[in-house]
């Protein structure tokens, strides 16, 4: 089976090289995007099988992004987890409207990051 790919999408540079080197770690593969635009043109060509969104980024947000997502019926079946520091309700009501099936708080823990990714694509974890 080929290795999931999963595309980060976050404006913060660091943010993305630390959940790239943790996906990678557990066996994904990773691409990248920094603003909402570019995540678009990445999902158009590279048909990721899950969309890790950042929320709050400059010119098109997360939640802009994942309607987009979610419109496209070439695209639509992607699993999107939004990332957020936001820990409102109103952050994760938004996030659900929008199409995600998840909203994770910022700071998170790699172990509940791949446990989210493993559950939304149906992958079983490895016996330890």
């Amino acid at each position: 089976m080929a290795k999931p790919k999963i595309l980060v999408v976050d404006d913060e540079p660091d943010v993305v090289a630390l959940i790239e080197r943790t996906l990678r770690v557990y066996g994904f593969d990773v691409i990248k995007a920094y603003d909402g635009i570019g995540a678009l043109d990445v999902v158009s060509t590279e048909k990721p099988d899950l969309i890790l969104l950042d929320i709050m980024m400059p010119m098109m947000s997360g939640y802009e992004v994942c309607e987009q997502v979610k419109a496209n019926p070439q695209t639509q079946h992607i699993p999107v987890v939004c990332l957020s520091s936001a820990h409102t309700p109103d952050a994760r009501a938004h996030s659900i409207r929008a199409g995600a099936a998840e909203l994770l708080t910022k700071p998170f823990m790699p172990a509940e990051l791949v446990a989210q990714i493993r559950r939304h694509l149906r992958i079983e974890a490895p016996a330890e």
